[in-house]
Formats: structure tokens, sequence, C-alpha cells
């Protein structure tokens, strides 16, 4: 009996040597995305994160450098401009993990991975990995119906700007269903923050090239969007998209300051003409951003979508 123990212990000896083998032999190959990679990202809201859809990647791939992997195991990203990875998107995520270590350590990348919700950075941490939480990456989340009526003490002083807005001027609101009315709005936007600005920043920049692909993909990317004219001037446009019932996204929301309440009117508007019968509203993050995160928690948000870094354990 102790010689078959032996020979036994010898057999799964060798299996995990080989296991071990075959995994530091790993090399993912990286490419580009493009509209026929768009069947690999989840059609239904399996994260509430929004970097995990395929519209994140067709809008943000050029400006900070994402390419993408397919293996049997997962879908990796990763992000040139920070050299780091997103969360593996797999039904087997310890597999997909040591895929991804074993690459990291064949091609000598960074092993680091940003954006990781809470769910799967606990996971990950209980599987001996390090997480910390980025709390300028956190998703803001909302309730369709709270946007739309505003209710309560709390919101007041949205239903006051609004008031506000309507008495002052005389507007029209239009859906972007037209390329004439899309590119109207770039150039509102491109006009706004741009046109006569000295040292204009890259993230900027970035955020243009963005909206152009947006504007530009419109159909592909399955987006939704209106916009908000005064004396025939557009003072505001929104553009999002629908992931499912559970899940809408808003990825451009821009508006002319100089109209008090514009934000506040723009936002009622999308979401009770579009998205009425979606559960949460992902209106991203505020990147650090003092007065985004101002505006941001004025609206109280249902939910915030935690993310982490992941790195491992020294």
């Amino acid at each position: 009996m102790a010689l078959l123990s032996c020979f036994a212990l010898t057999i799964v000896k060798k299996e995990r040597m080989n296991i071990c083998e075959y995994i530091r032999g790993i090399m993912l190959t990286f490419h580009s995305p493009s509209p026929e990679d768009k069947p690999l990202f989840p059609k239904y809201s399996k994260h509430l994160a929004y970097e995990y859809y395929y519209s994140y990647v067709a809008l943000w791939a050029d400006a900070i450098g994402i390419t993408i992997c397919k293996t049997d195991t997962a879908l990796y990203l990763h992000i040139d401009d920070d050299d780091c990875f997103l969360l593996p998107i797999t039904d087997d995520l310890p597999k997909a993990m040591e895929e991804l270590k074993a690459h990291c350590l064949e091609s000598g990348q960074r092993f680091q991975l940003e954006c990781v919700p809470t769910k799967e950075a606990l996971e990950l941490e209980q599987m001996g990995y390090t997480i910390q939480h980025i709390r300028n990456l956190d998703d803001y989340l909302y309730e369709s119906e709270k946007l739309i009526k505003l209710s309560g003490r709390k919101l007041q002083s949205k239903r006051n700007h609004i008031s506000q807005f309507e008495r002052e001027y005389t507007y029209t609101v239009r859906t972007l269903s037209s390329k004439e009315l899309r590119d109207a709005c770039y150039n509102m936007a491109f006009n706004t923050w741009l046109e006569g600005r000295d040292g204009t920043t890259k993230e900027l920049h970035d955020e243009m090239g963005a909206l152009r692909r947006a504007l530009d993909n419109w159909d592909e990317l399955g987006l939704v969007g209106i916009l908000v004219c005064v004396d025939n001037n557009i003072t505001a446009f929104t553009i999002g998209e629908i992931i499912d019932g559970e899940l809408a996204i808003v990825h451009f929301e821009k508006a002319d300051t100089t109209y008090k309440g514009i934000y506040s009117v723009i936002n009622q508007l999308f979401v009770s003409q579009y998205l009425s019968d979606v559960h949460y509203i992902n209106r991203q993050e505020d990147a650090g951003v003092e007065g985004l995160r101002k505006a941001k928690l004025s609206y109280k948000p249902d939910v915030m979508v935690e993310k982490y870094r992941i790195t491992k354990t020294a």
C-alpha cells in the first residue's frame, strides 16, 4: 500500500510539473480591437463597471492604447498608457489569472490590474493577491426613477435649476438621429472646450477623439442621445448606451454652463426619454476632479461601483 501511495504521489507531482511547464510557456498575443471583436464582449450587464463593454474599448482604444487577446480561458484587455490589465472577462477567474501571470513572466510585462470591481477583487484577495481601492476610479450609479423624478429635499436644488431654466429660456429637444446633428454636437464641443485654448491637456484631446469615434460609429455601437437648443443654438447634448434592463451608460454629456441649470435639464430629459426602463444609470467616475466629484455626489448615487488595483503579493 505504501509503495502504491508513493507511485501515485510521483504521478501527481509529474502532472503538476507538466502543468507548471505549460503555464510558464504561455505568451498571449494582443491586438488592436476591431468591430469583428464585438461579439467577444458581454451583451448583458455582467459587470456594473463601464470598462468591460465593447463601447469602452471602441471609443478609447486609440487614445489610451487598449489591446485585447482572446483565449479559450478568457478575454484579456491591456492598457498601454498605464501599463496595466483590466479584469479578465471569464467564467474561470483562477485559471485566467494563472494564464495572465504566466504571460507576464514570459513577456516581461508588468503584472497589475486596474478597475477590478469589488466582488472579483475580494475573490482575488482570497486567492492571495494584494488589492487596493482606487477611489478616483469608482463609478457612480443612479436609479433611473430618481434621475427622472428628482424627489425629496436632497434633490430640491436640481428641481429648482430645471424650473429656473424653463422660466428663462425657450428650448427645443431633438434626438441625435442624423449625422448632421451629430456633427453639429461635435462642433459645439470643439468650440466650447478646445478652440482658442493654450496648453490644452492630453485628456481633453483624448476625450474629443473618443467623442468623434462615437459619432462616426453611432449605429455600430448602438448609441442613443439628445441635444437641447436655445434660440436655435445647441446648448447641450448627451450620448449613452443601453446594455440591458439592468444597466445603461452615459458616455458623454456636454453643456454650455452660461445657461444656468442646463446640466440638470439635459440629465433629466435624457433619462426620461431613453432610459426610464433601465434600473441603473452608470455616469462613470470623477477621476479625482473636485468639481466633478461634487456634481456627481450632489445627485446622491444609489450605488458606488468600487474599483481596485490588483498586484501580486510580495
